[in-house]
């Protein structure tokens, strides 16, 4: 089977000094932003995190698109996204970023390839990062959108710079990565294609859990 085609202010009266503005946005820019804003709802709405936790991104040039800290995913608008200078990390404009910026940045920089880049507690998949092993066996799923072995990377804590290390390295060229005791990691071209694979990843982590014996009423 081959693999699929890509899946699918300015204050009142008061204008900035020149110096002082950033540059407008241009149409791939807010195409982006949107992007992550549809994910961001899409894990909400399928149960893939609760609340405002997890994360979403999105590679836009020299820049990312993140979503904010503690910010209802439900309310969410593209305006909201905080941008982050991928070089330097350094935010430009308003907001917070997720606290889990260090993780994006570290999978930004380490892999040139990636585009977005998406962070869920999903519930089975969570709970077998707590095994610390990698998910198996492997379903065809993974080969088919080129996912590959899914890997438990070390436990840290979250928003450290030991968590971002340990990501990337146990995630090497591959599509998605547990987070010991935490969650789940996953990139893609696009915001839309990382939440392929998160979804890829815990219809993966409920056959294993059934595997083992668990009462299919807990993992869906």
């Amino acid at each position: 089977m081959g693999a699929p085609a890509s899946l699918p202010a300015r204050a009142a009266g008061l204008a900035r000094p020149a110096a002082a503005r950033l540059p407008l946005p241009g149409a791939g820019a807010r195409r982006r932003a949107r992007a992550v804003v549809t994910a961001a709802r899409a894990l909400l709405d399928e149960g893939h995190v609760v609340g405002s936790v997890g994360n979403v991104s999105a590679r836009v040039g020299r820049e990312l698109r993140i979503t904010p800290t503690r910010a209802a995913y439900e309310r969410m608008r593209p305006r909201d996204l905080v941008r982050v200078d991928l070089a330097t990390g350094a935010v430009r404009g308003a907001g917070v970023p997720s606290r889990e910026l260090p993780l994006h940045l570290a999978l930004y920089r380490a892999r040139p390839d990636v585009g977005a880049v998406v962070h869920t507690h999903s519930v089975a998949a969570t709970a077998w990062s707590f095994l610390g092993e990698a998910l198996a066996p492997e379903l065809e799923d993974l080969g088919y959108y080129d996912v590959g072995a899914v890997a438990t990377a070390p436990a840290a804590p979250a928003g450290s710079a030991e968590l971002a290390r340990g990501a990337v390295a146990a995630l090497g060229g591959g599509g998605a990565v547990l987070l010991g005791g935490h969650g789940v990691l996953t990139v893609g071209r696009t915001p839309e294609d990382a939440v392929v694979v998160a979804r890829v990843v815990e219809r993966q982590a409920r056959v294993a859990w059934l595997l083992r014996g668990a009462d299919p009423r807990l993992v869906g």
